[in-house]
């Protein structure tokens, strides 16, 4: 069989790649097409074709978007694929209009992810000026401008709000649909009708089988794996303000950054970004990993990769209460807070006892080999697509 992964955005990206590894397991021939990016390293496509996307195009546009759909009909033309799977709701709306079989990868829960931006919008206004000898004109012109600005990015949100959620609610109904938690298919089960199949952001097991048991430590070293500080905001449910100084200022657990470089803290360790080798590398040098996002609505159905590679990694895991599905896949092995506060004394516990900081991270990483690899899940795929 012919399966072509189609994305907005461009490779690597490890999800995709981890859905073309099984694919290949049955034989079938992969190829993928999207954004132009640096492909040199992912050899498990027999053919990568780039498309040139753009934001009005996402927007449904109808000049643009049938700009794009040409680029995709002659990549169908050549390919000729016997299904594709589409890795975001713009790639699966494209093919729903072009009469190939699709399975539709909502691994952004597209409707929620639109709500956030509107919730985005609505927050309360800061204009930045980096100094103070600006005279008064020239900060009234710059709030003016940014004002408008932000009026409309507000408008351009609404609307996407509508045509996004109008999508989506067609596409699931029309396709099976791929999702990653349970609680994201609780919800089709419910409102829509979807056909759910759940495939968390588990790590694939050759990248993870190498890794030793974990050593005994008495320290509580913590490691935040992400790279939120190269991006261009922080997302509502992503917050995580006042954590870094909160460790500046408590010099008894020790904090690592991977993912993003900041000079601005001294006590902090930051690495940069790492290659997935190198990123275990280092979370098995530390004792706990952090997902320390403030409370907010949407972890109900969030379900990042970090925690599952903290746990691969044998570290024990600390999430924020609100993380749902985290804590569903972690069950007694996650260390949960409802504060910064509770955190410290969550690591203060620890710290005092090493013993059960060693058993709980041993544990961790015991229920990760059993339960939280792709493999555990990979099969959803292959149902998926018999779906079609």
């Amino acid at each position: 069989m012919r399966v072509l992964h189609v994305s907005h955005e461009s490779l690597p990206d490890w999800r995709v790649e981890k859905s073309a590894i099984t694919a290949l397991k049955l034989g079938y021939r992969v190829s993928f097409a999207g954004k132009p990016g640096n492909n040199i390293n992912c050899t498990k496509f027999a053919k990568i074709y780039e498309i040139d996307w753009n934001s009005k195009a996402r927007l449904g546009i109808p000049y643009y978007w049938q700009q794009v759909k040409k680029q995709l009909q002659k990549i169908l033309k050549q390919e000729a694929p016997d299904l594709v799977h589409s890795h975001n709701l713009y790639s699966a709306k494209l093919i729903s209009e072009l009469g190939v079989p699709f399975v539709f990868d909502d691994h952004e829960y597209w409707s929620m992810s639109s709500k956030i931006l509107l919730e985005m919008d609505y927050q309360p206004f800061q204009a930045k000026i980096r100094t103070q000898s600006i005279i008064k004109p020239e900060i009234s012109k710059i709030s003016i401008k940014r004002r408008m600005n932000r009026i409309r990015r507000r408008l351009i949100d609404r609307y996407a709000i509508r045509v996004w959620t109008a999508w989506e609610k067609e596409l699931v109904s029309n396709a099976p649909v791929i999702v990653v938690s349970e609680t994201i298919a609780k919800d089709y089960l419910h409102d829509r009708n979807a056909r759910p199949f759940v495939v968390p952001n588990y790590p694939i097991l050759s990248e993870v089988e190498s890794i030793t048991s974990p050593t005994y430590q008495t320290q509580v070293d913590c490691i935040y794996s992400g790279g939120d500080g190269n991006d261009k905001v922080m997302y509502p449910q992503r917050q995580m303000d006042g954590l870094f100084d909160l460790f500046e200022n408590d010099k008894r657990f020790p904090l690592t950054i991977a993912g993003w470089s900041d000079s601005s803290f001294s006590k902090l360790k930051f690495l940069g970004f790492l290659s997935r080798p190198e990123m275990f590398d280092e979370m098995s040098r530390h004792t706990v990993g952090l997902l320390p996002w403030k409370k907010h609505w949407a972890h109900y159905y969030t379900n990042p990769n970090k925690p599952y590679e903290y746990a691969h990694a044998g570290l024990a895991v600390a999430c924020t209460s609100s993380i749902l599905p985290v804590i569903e896949s972690l069950q007694d092995c996650c260390v949960r807070f409802n504060d910064y506060a509770d955190l410290l004394n969550k690591l203060d516990y620890l710290q005092q006892h090493p013993e059960e900081l060693y058993n709980l991270r041993k544990r961790t990483r015991e229920l990760a080999r059993e339960r939280l690899t792709w493999e555990k899940h990979e099969n959803q795929i292959i149902s998926a697509y018999k779906e079609c």
